[in-house]
């Protein structure tokens, strides 16, 4: 009788080591991929919202808010960009206070709300507190871009000119239909635009 009890040879151990490594790398790219979707759709949701509101804006007072009058292209990065982007759709401060009476009348006379402004549509510090006064996409991306185009025209269309050299690529023919375009551009070229095109590339 044979009592001697047969192990696992180091290549079996090997081999089993390496499936289990396998599986783990699969799970771990699949929870990544749908991590990715749930931000580009968070980031596109928010920002048609963004568009929504400005729409709202100018069936509201007939006319363009203040701050896209002059502007071609507006980066909400720019503190003072994000401030008045704030006040103009919500009808208040970054810090919840209503606007003084000069700014209210300037930007929003009636003092409307248009959009409210979530905690999550702030940039994120190091220390996981949040920045009122700076807006940032769901992936903590603060280069944030609004165009706005006539929004009377219903055939108006955002020319592909328009956007930044590095984002033109991912415009299919000339531009895109509406008065309202935003998007990001994260430092790694990702970027995420909303509208009815509504794609991430």
């Amino acid at each position: 009788m044979n009592t001697e009890s047969k192990g696992f040879s180091l290549l079996e151990l090997i081999v089993v080591l390496v499936i289990m490594l396998i599986i783990a790398g699969l799970l771990f790219a699949g929870i990544s991929t749908h991590k990715h979707a749930t931000l580009v759709a968070k980031t596109q949701v928010q920002f048609l919202d963004y568009e929504a509101a400005i729409n709202a804006y100018c069936r509201e007072y007939g006319d363009l808010p203040p701050f896209f009058r002059d502007e071609e292209l507006v980066l909400l990065s720019d503190l003072d960009n994000a401030e008045i982007f704030v006040k103009i759709l919500s009808g208040r401060n970054v810090d919840g206070q209503p606007l003084s009476s000069k700014e209210k009348k300037l930007l929003n006379p009636k003092g409307k709300t248009f959009h409210t402004f979530a905690d999550a549509e702030f940039f994120m510090k190091p220390d996981g507190t949040r920045d009122r006064k700076i807006l940032a996409d769901a992936f903590n991306n603060k280069n944030i871009f609004v165009i706005v185009e006539d929004p009377f025209d219903e055939d108006t269309v955002v020319s592909k000119s328009k956007f930044p050299e590095n984002v033109r690529k991912y415009i299919r023919g000339d531009g895109i239909k509406g008065a309202v375009v935003i998007f990001s551009v994260s430092d790694d070229g990702r970027t995420v635009i909303s509208n009815s095109f509504n794609q991430y590339f």
